[in-house]
C-alpha cells in the first residue's frame, strides 16, 4: 500500500516528500488547538475503573514514543538551527540580447510549459527591455530635435514596443487567472477536509468498531492525504481538528485488541517504509533537501503514526535514529563551508558599501545626472540586500553603514531638487510674464508694429530654463494661443470692429442680459420651441469677428441652459432637452464642438492608461487572497474606472455623430454652391 504522510504545514502535499513551508508552520503554531477528549469521559465510576484497566493493557501510543519523541524533537532541533535554504540556480545572461531576441526570449518563457517558474527571468527580461528601449528613446528624441523638431511634440511607440505590450499584457493576465483558479482550488479542498473529519465523527458516534467500520476510516484518512492545499489562514485548525478526531478514533479502536493488533501491524509497516527513505537518504547528494526531508521524516513518526508492537519498538527507532545521525553529521560539515561563505558574504557588501559611498562623495549636479546616480544607488541597495548571510557580529554594524549611507545620499538628493525646485518657480514666473506681454500688445492700438518685439518674446521664451512638463505644456498653451492670434491677425488682415459691428455687439449684449432673466415655460416641447426662437433672434442679430463671435455665442448658450434649468422641468424631461439643445448648439459651433471632442478623446485616453496601471497593480496581490482589503480594493477601482470609460466612450460616439453631420452639412452645402455631386466631397478626418 502507498504511504501517506501527515504533518502541520506539510499536510497538504500529496507527497510526503515536498518541503515543508517554514513559514506556514511559524505561523501555524500561533493557532487555536482544538483540546483532546479523553475517551473516558462521560463514563460512570464502574466503567472508568474499566477503562483504566483496558487503557493500561493496550499500551497508549504517547507513552511508548516518548524516547523516540524526545529524540526526534532533539533532531528537530539541531536541523532547524542548522537549515538555512540556498539556491543555486543558474540563469540565462539576457544582457547581450538585442530588443527583438528579449522580446523573443519573454514571449517563449511566458508561454512554456513551466512559465510560472519562469517569474524571476521573465522580470529580468522586463528590466532590460525598458532600459534599452529607453535608450532608443533617447536617440530617436535626438535626432528629431537635431532634424528641426521641438521637444514637446516628440513622441516614439514602435511596433516592437506595441509587440512587447501586448505579449506582457497577456502574461499579466494569465498569471492573475492561474492563482485566482489556485484559489478556488484550495477552497474546494477546504470543503473536502470538512466533510472528511465530519465523517471520522460520524464513525465515532458509532460506538461500533469492526472491519467494515475500519475499512472506512482507512479510505477516510487515504481521501485526506490525497486532498490538495487548503488557504492557509485555515491550514492549523483543520489539521488539529483532524488529528484530534483521529486520536480519538484510535482511542475507541485500541478497545478491541484485534483491531490494535491489526494497527500494530499497519504502523510497523509504516515506520519501516520511514527508515528505508531515511537510508536512502544518506547518499543523497544535497544535503539541504535530504535535511528538510528527514526533517518531514520525523515529523510522520512523531504526528501521524501510532505504536507498534513492543518487540520491535526499540530495534525500529534505533535504526531510524542511526540514519538521522549519519544526515546530522553530513549536515554539520557542510555548515563548516558556509562560514567560510559568511566571510565572503561580508567582503562583498563592503565593496558594495564603498561604491556608495562614492556616489555621495562625488555628488551629481544635473536633474539627469542624479536621476543615473539614483538609478545606480538602487541598483546596489538591491545587490547588497540579496548578498547572504555574514558572520553574526559583523552584521549590525554592517546593516548600519548601510542605512546611514542611503540617509546622507537622500538627504543630499532632496537638497539639490529643493535648490531645482526654487529655480522651477523663477522659470514659471518668467513664462508668465511673457504670456502678459504677449497678451498685453496685442490690446494696443498699434499691435499690428510690435512684430519685432513679438519675435524677442519667442526668443527669451526659448531662453528660459526647465518647467516641469505637465505645467510647460499649459504655460505653452497659453503662450502659443497669444502668438497664433497675432499673427493670424497679421496673415488675415485684422481690423478692430466697424461701427456696424459695435451695433451688433451692443445689440447682442442686450439680448443676452434679457435671456439671462426670461422664464422658460415648464413642459418640455414648449420650451425647445422657445429655446430655437431665442436662437433664431440672436443669430438674426448678424456676425461680429470670429474671437468676438465665439465668446459672446458661448456666453449666450451657457445663459440659455442656465434658464432653462430652473425652469422646473421633471429631471428626465430636462435631461433629454439639454441633450437635444447641446446636440444643436456644438452642429452650429464648429469651433466647441471640437474642443468638446478632443476633451472626452484626451479624457478616454487617460482612463483607459488609469485601467492598465490599476490592472497591473494586481501584479503585487498575485499570491495573496482575494480577500485581502488592499485587493478588494484595486478590484473596486477597476471596477469604477471601467464604467467611467463606458460612459466617456458614449460621449465621444455622440460627439462623433454630432461632428460627422456637420460635415455632412459642409460638404452638401460646398457642392450646392460649385453644383457637383456631395458624394464627390472629400470626406473629414476619421477617428
Amino acid at each position: 500500500m502507498e504511504e501517506h504522510t501527515l504533518q502541520p504545514g506539510a499536510e497538504e502535499q500529496k507527497k510526503p516528500q515536498n518541503t515543508i513551508d517554514e513559514t506556514s508552520e511559524e505561523a501555524q503554531t500561533k493557532e487555536e488547538v482544538v483540546p483532546i477528549e479523553s475517551p473516558a469521559k462521560g463514563l460512570d465510576k464502574s466503567e472508568k475503573t474499566k477503562q483504566e484497566v483496558i487503557e493500561k493493557e493496550i499500551i497508549s501510543p504517547q507513552e511508548n514514543t516518548s524516547e523516540e519523541e524526545t529524540e526526534a524533537k532533539k533532531t528537530e532541533k539541531n536541523q532547524e538551527e542548522e537549515e538555512e535554504e540556498e539556491t543555486h540556480e543558474k540563469e540565462v545572461d539576457y544582457t547581450e540580447l538585442s530588443i527583438e531576441e528579449l522580446i523573443e526570449a519573454y514571449q517563449n518563457l511566458s508561454t512554456d510549459e513551466r512559465w510560472l517558474k519562469n517569474h524571476k527571468s521573465l522580470q529580468t527580461i522586463n528590466t532590460l527591455f525598458e532600459e534599452k528601449f529607453k535608450v532608443d528613446v533617447e536617440q530617436q528624441k535626438k535626432r528629431f530635435i537635431e532634424e528641426g523638431g521641438n521637444e514637446i511634440d516628440f513622441f516614439f511607440k514602435p511596433e516592437y514596443k506595441k509587440r512587447f505590450d501586448q505579449i506582457t499584457f497577456e502574461y499579466r493576465k494569465k498569471r492573475r487567472t492561474h492563482f485566482k483558479d489556485q484559489e478556488a482550488i484550495q477552497k474546494v479542498n477546504l470543503e473536502r477536509r470538512n466533510a472528511i473529519i465530519t465523517e471520522i465523527k460520524n464513525l465515532i458516534d458509532q460506538n461500533q468498531i469492526n472491519s467494515t467500520t475500519y475499512k472506512t476510516f482507512r479510505t477516510l484518512q487515504e481521501s485526506w492525504y490525497n486532498t490538495g492545499q487548503v488557504p492557509r489562514s485555515e491550514s492549523q485548525n483543520l489539521w488539529e481538528t483532524f488529528k484530534h478526531h483521529v486520536e480519538r478514533f484510535y482511542a475507541f479502536l485500541h478497545l478491541d485488541r484485534e483491531f490494535r493488533e491489526l494497527d500494530f501491524k499497519h504502523n510497523y509497516e509504516e515506520k519501516l517504509k520511514i527508515i528505508e527513505r531515511a537510508e536512502a537518504l544518506q547518499e543523497y547528494p544535497d544535503i539541504i533537501k535530504a535535511s528538510r526531508d528527514l526533517n518531514i521524516l520525523h515529523q510522520q513518526w512523531k504526528n501521524d503514526l501510532g505504536p507498534v508492537a513492543k518487540e520491535h519498538r526499540e530495534d525500529l527507532w534505533t535504526r531510524f535514529q542511526n540514519a538521522s545521525k549519519i544526515i546530522q553529521s553530513r549536515r554539520q560539515e557542510y555548515q563548516k563551508d558556509v562560514v567560510g561563505a559568511m566571510k565572503e558574504n561580508l567582503a562583498k557588501k563592503e565593496a558594495l558599501l564603498k561604491e556608495m559611498r562614492s556616489l555621495i562623495e562625488q555628488t551629481p549636479e544635473t536633474h539627469n545626472a542624479w536621476q543615473n546616480a539614483l538609478k545606480k544607488f538602487n541598483s546596489l541597495r538591491d545587490a547588497f540586500k540579496a548578498i547572504g548571510f555574514v558572520p553574526a557580529k559583523e552584521s549590525k554594524a554592517s546593516w548600519k553603514s548601510f542605512r546611514e549611507i542611503g540617509t546622507e545620499f537622500m538627504r543630499l538628493k532632496n537638497l539639490f531638487y529643493k535648490e531645482q525646485k526654487k529655480a522651477f518657480n523663477t522659470n514659471i514666473e518668467s513664462k508668465k510674464a511673457l504670456i502678459e506681454r504677449s497678451k498685453e500688445i496685442l490690446e494696443l492700438e498699434n499691435w499690428d508694429t510690435k512684430v519685432q518685439d513679438m519675435k524677442d518674446i519667442q526668443k527669451e521664451w526659448k531662453s528660459i530654463g526647465f518647467v516641469p512638463r505637465k505645467l510647460d505644456n499649459k504655460l505653452w498653451k497659453e503662450f502659443s494661443d497669444f502668438q497664433k492670434e497675432y499673427f493670424d491677425r497679421l496673415k488675415s488682415g485684422y481690423q478692430r470692429l466697424t461701427a456696424e459691428q459695435e451695433n451688433v455687439l451692443k445689440e447682442k449684449t442686450a439680448l443676452l442680459e434679457k435671456v439671462k432673466t426670461h422664464q422658460f415655460t415648464p413642459e418640455k416641447e414648449t420650451l425647445k420651441n422657445e429655446y430655437f426662437d431665442q436662437w433664431e433672434a440672436w443669430n438674426q442679430l448678424g456676425s461680429l469677428d470670429s474671437s468676438n463671435e465665439s465668446k459672446m455665442n458661448q456666453s449666450f448658450s451657457n445663459a440659455l441652459i442656465q434658464q432653462i434649468k430652473s425652469a422646473g422641468l421633471e429631471k428626465n424631461d430636462l435631461n433629454e432637452v439639454l441633450k437635444a439643445l447641446q446636440a444643436n448648439l456644438l452642429q452650429n459651433d464648429p469651433e466647441r464642438l471640437d474642443k468638446e471632442f478632443q476633451s472626452v478623446r484626451n479624457n478616454l485616453s487617460n482612463l483607459k492608461a488609469e485601467l492598465t496601471q490599476l490592472e497591473n497593480n494586481l501584479e503585487f496581490f498575485s499570491n495573496s487572497s482575494s480577500e485581502n482589503p488592499l485587493y478588494k480594493n484595486v478590484e473596486k477601482q477597476i471596477l469604477s474606472c471601467q464604467n467611467k470609460i463606458d460612459k466617456t466612450k458614449e460621449e465621444y460616439i455622440r460627439l462623433k455623430q454630432i461632428k460627422n453631420a456637420q460635415e455632412k452639412l459642409v460638404r452638401e452645402a460646398a457642392a450646392a454652391e460649385n453644383n457637383t455631386d456631395p458624394q464627390d466631397q472629400e470626406p473629414g478626418e476619421e477617428e
